[in-house]
């Protein structure tokens, strides 16, 4: 479940979460998630985690890995269950970097959209956050990064398209 924090008490219960994490990302294991009626362009599942797990002085380096780590699970299992014959369907982690509350796994059912999103060159080229955070990148799955750093950040922003070619 996402939570936001509101005080600065010490979160509690982190292995629980953590393996709270790893059987939502096991759970899409075999969906396969055709575009409903309505034609949407995209659909998508914001990480699941209490937002001090991530963010903030309590987040450690390895518990964000492991936790982008379980989002390019959950992406695994929705690509390898895909359905092409259905139209249009790519799988991608949207990644920010600090901000990992804000990050999600999204199928897209529309090209044009996608590419947006992705972009035409990996800006940050030759940096990798998989490499970065040692994180296991499906094979097939490509990573586009992008600085999105605004003038009233305290920190170097970093937005990452992890997932299908287009």
């Amino acid at each position: 479940m996402r939570q936001i924090a509101l005080s600065n008490k010490p979160l509690r219960g982190i292995p629980r979460r953590l393996r709270a994490l790893e059987r939502w990302a096991s759970s899409f294991r075999d969906e396969f998630l055709p575009r409903s009626v309505k034609m949407e362009r995209y659909t998508h599942w914001k990480i699941p985690v209490h937002a001090a797990l991530v963010e903030g002085p309590q987040a450690s380096i390895e518990v964000q890995a492991f936790c982008l780590q379980q989002l390019l699970e959950a992406a695994s299992h929705l690509s390898d269950a895909a359905d092409h014959s259905q139209g249009y369907y790519r799988v991608a982690c949207l990644l920010v970097w600090p901000w990992i509350h804000q990050s999600e796994v999204t199928v897209f059912y529309d090209r044009d959209y996608y590419l947006g999103f992705l972009g035409e060159t990996n800006a940050l080229m030759p940096e990798q956050i998989s490499h970065a955070l040692a994180l296991h990148t499906p094979a097939h799955f490509i990573e586009h990064g992008h600085d999105v750093t605004q003038p009233d950040d305290e920190v170097a922003v970093q937005w990452w398209c992890i997932g299908e070619p287009a």
